[in-house]
């Protein structure tokens, strides 16, 4: 379980600014750091989005739509999983947006392939953030 105290320190915020960043209440916030609210799969998410976005915050974005990227790693029993999607600029946006969103090990191997046209329904990403999802699909080959 995440320490979301030990994870806020380390990004060096206050407990308003990471209420903030979070999408959350500061009283809400103060609940669970304080271990009157149990620590959430939810909250786990939204720290680790948290954290994600304040180290990116002052790289330069482009204007250019993100595109869909398949991205599956190997567990240390060394199977394949499922396929993770993440919206990215580029490959190497994708490889990081995972690592930090997915909480995998950086030392996992990971294949990652630019999604094949068809394969999710046509919808517009203008204004997509940094989504990432696991998925039952295969990988394809």
């Amino acid at each position: 379980m995440l320490d979301l105290k030990a994870h806020r320190i380390g990004l060096n915020l206050t407990q308003q600014e990471m209420a903030q960043a979070m999408g959350m209440p500061l009283r809400s916030y103060q609940d669970i750091e304080a271990g009157k609210n149990p620590v959430r799969p939810v909250h786990e998410a939204a720290a680790n989005y948290a954290a994600y976005v304040i180290r990116i915050k002052d790289r330069t974005k482009s204007d250019d739509p993100l595109r869909l990227f398949l991205i599956r790693f190997k567990s240390h029993d060394g199977r394949w999983g499922n396929p993770w999607t993440v919206w990215a600029e580029d490959f190497p946006d994708a490889v990081e947006r995972f690592y930090n969103l997915a909480r995998v090990d950086k030392t996992s191997e990971i294949q990652i392939k630019g999604a094949l046209s068809g394969l999710i329904p046509d919808h517009s990403i203008d204004h997509a953030e940094a989504v990432l999802e696991h998925r039952d699909w295969p990988w394809p080959d």
